[in-house]
């Protein structure tokens, strides 16, 4: 079999039967996408007022003992003005003197939480993540297929056939190349960033610090975040502290006493990187002691890539412009996949029938 005829049976035949896990991948990606722009542009009434160290400081105090369940909290900046405090599955907003503006629960929008599992797991649990993730990975080799394949007859290309006329297959099928061209980088990127999220290992470790040099940190007062948080900002003066989460701490053995917590202090402080709070001091708020400060910037390339990894996918600490950007690509994915699909339809299944 020659290589040109194999591919487009790959693109064709694979392509067809992945195209059922990608629409629905896509077209909850389109409705999260929508829900998070919406969410983005929600302000609450209130308006941007920058914190002092000292009132950033008493803020983390006061909601770390008011909700022992939540894991982080985000000071207000030029684009989400209010004071956030989040948990797993919940986020609640709150003004410059803490009273609370909303609660949103994960669990208390049945709409959104089966939308969201429909697109992580297709509602089937570890069975359907996998299942997911490797759909996933399928569907970024075809996208470089196809990026092949139109290679080799670029010269057909019209920008007016983007859209179909009518709903022959010949258009339709003009269609789903040209809309395929102009979403295929990210598309590509969509997809590969979807497959890694599921498989962490291959590139989580990139994130964590390996260099063996000790560094000596200034030590600040134990348990006292006044001192710990002016700490972290006289290392990086000319940073916008941002947020203070508390580490995930591994489950100890049984009879063995629960391991103290730590926690990373998040900064903005880099214009040109698109990534934001890219840059973290972790302390161990016990003892008053700094373990690791680390920008965007001085990570090796590994890991200033994996950095980018969820971001890419979910639009996690990224513009608005880029939600806008990921939602309409997933948007056209779904006509270009219809497109085909059906013309594929017609032209195997329909064919045999008669």
């Amino acid at each position: 079999m020659n290589v040109v005829p194999a591919l487009k049976w790959f693109h064709n035949w694979v392509g067809f039967f992945i195209s059922i896990t990608m629409l629905t991948v896509l077209t909850t990606g389109v409705y999260l996408g929508s829900i998070d722009m919406f969410k983005r542009l929600d302000d609450k009434g209130q308006q941007y007022a920058p914190l002092s160290i000292e009132r950033k400081a008493e803020v983390t105090n006061t909601l770390f003992e008011r909700y022992p369940e939540i894991s982080s909290v985000r000071f207000p900046t030029e684009h989400t003005p209010y004071i956030q405090a989040g948990a797993r599955g919940t986020t609640i907003a709150l003004d410059s003197e803490l009273n609370e503006l909303s609660i949103r629960k994960f669990s208390e929008m049945p709409m959104y939480s089966t939308v969201f599992w429909l697109h992580r797991n297709f509602l089937m649990g570890d069975f359907g993540k996998y299942l997911n993730a490797w759909a996933s990975m399928i569907g970024a080799v075809i996208t470089l297929v196809g990026i092949y394949l139109w290679w080799r007859v670029r010269k057909g290309f019209r920008l007016k056939q983007s859209l179909p006329k009518d709903t022959r297959s010949s258009s339709l099928l003009k269609s789903h190349i040209q809309l395929g061209l102009f979403i295929s980088v990210p598309l590509f990127v969509l997809c590969l960033s979807g497959f890694l999220i599921t498989y962490k290992g291959l590139w989580f470790g990139a994130l964590k610090p390996s260099s063996n040099i000790e560094i000596s940190y200034p030590k600040s007062q134990a348990k006292d975040w006044p001192s710990q948080l002016q700490t972290a900002q006289n290392i990086w003066p000319d940073s916008l502290l941002v947020a203070v989460s508390k580490d995930r701490a591994k489950k100890p053995k049984e009879g063995e006493p629960a391991a103290e917590p730590s926690y990373s202090i998040q900064f903005d402080s880099h214009s040109d990187v698109w990534l934001r709070n890219a840059d973290r001091i972790s302390i161990n708020h016990a003892e008053g002691t700094i373990k690791s400060a680390l920008k965007h910037s001085d990570r090796p390339l590994s890991a200033r890539v994996a950095s980018f990894v969820r971001p890419l996918h979910d639009a996690l600490n990224m513009p608005f412009g880029y939600v806008v950007f990921i939602t309409s690509v997933s948007l056209v994915g779904c006509m270009m996949l219809m497109f085909s699909a059906l013309t594929f339809y017609r032209r195997i299944f329909k064919k045999k029938r008669s």
